[in-house]
């Protein structure tokens, strides 16, 4: 419903996907463009909550790019760039705490609605004030670890963790707690594109507030994304590409009104 009212298409990839929780199966979700020509899917453990609404909806964000890329594009450049894709999936799944989407889409009543918004807007702030701190911790952890792969990585994590974190290891902890986290080995040097796409997902949402009124239920806002950010691919560069899409050069002006306390 989100996507068809923004004339973007997800039934296929919703079809050709596995969605739900079975034995044995992996809990990390992901959406993948299997040959850059329309076989994109989404890997999922979908209950019904509001961790897997906003899961999805990231998930799906990254998808419709994937299937937006110009026809006549090389296939080299039917690609995306890693904060431009991300900043879209941030963007679609900041719409399950937005007021608009929960009374459109979920059909809350707007009197219930209206009066949660201000919780919704700072539980948004705290989750990206702890995420930027979070992120401070995977992109200083990486660092460590390829500068000196055989040096004391448990200890350089917990001191990652409480100088950014503020949590302290457990008295006599000696474990590599590090590698419980599934990106450190699976995708290497990726986390710091989570917040260039929080940053970007700010101050796209403020351009498509501007150009078509906001997101929900807008299909100019689906155009304007369609257009300008998803069908070049990889032919423009992503720093490019976000100012052609929001109307000006990055910029961390939204984000900090985002995060400002209400």
């Amino acid at each position: 419903r989100t996507f068809e009212e923004l004339e973007l298409e997800v039934s296929g990839i919703l079809d050709r996907s596995d969605l739900y929780p079975r034995p044995a199966k992996s809990q990390h979700a992901f959406c993948i463009d299997v040959d850059r020509a329309g076989d994109v899917r989404v890997l999922a453990n979908v209950v019904p909550n509001a961790r897997w609404a906003e899961t999805m909806l990231h998930e799906l964000g990254h998808g419709v790019y994937d299937l937006a890329f110009d026809d006549e594009l090389p296939w080299t450049f039917r690609g995306t760039h890693l904060v431009t894709t991300e900043a879209t999936a941030i963007l679609f799944g900041g719409l399950a705490s937005r007021r608009e989407w929960l009374e459109r889409v979920l059909g809350i009543p707007a009197r219930d609605a209206e009066s949660f918004e201000s919780e919704l807007r700072r539980s948004r702030a705290a989750e990206l004030l702890v995420f930027t701190r979070w992120v401070l911790v995977m992109n200083g952890f990486e660092r460590a670890l390829y500068a000196d792969p055989d040096g004391d990585l448990d200890t350089a994590w917990w001191d990652l963790v409480s100088t950014y974190q503020l949590v302290t290891a457990p008295e006599g902890r000696r474990a590599p707690d590090w590698a419980a986290k599934i990106h450190v080995a699976v995708a290497p040097v990726y986390y710091h594109t989570y917040l260039y796409g929080a940053i970007v997902a700010s101050q796209l949402s403020d351009a498509l507030a501007r150009a078509a009124g906001g997101l929900v239920d807008r299909p100019a806002a689906g155009r304007l994304l369609r257009e300008k950010l998803f069908a070049p691919g990889q032919s423009v560069r992503w720093d490019q590409l976000v100012e052609r899409a929001s109307g000006m050069p990055l910029t961390v002006a939204s984000l900090e009104r985002d995060v400002a306390p209400v």
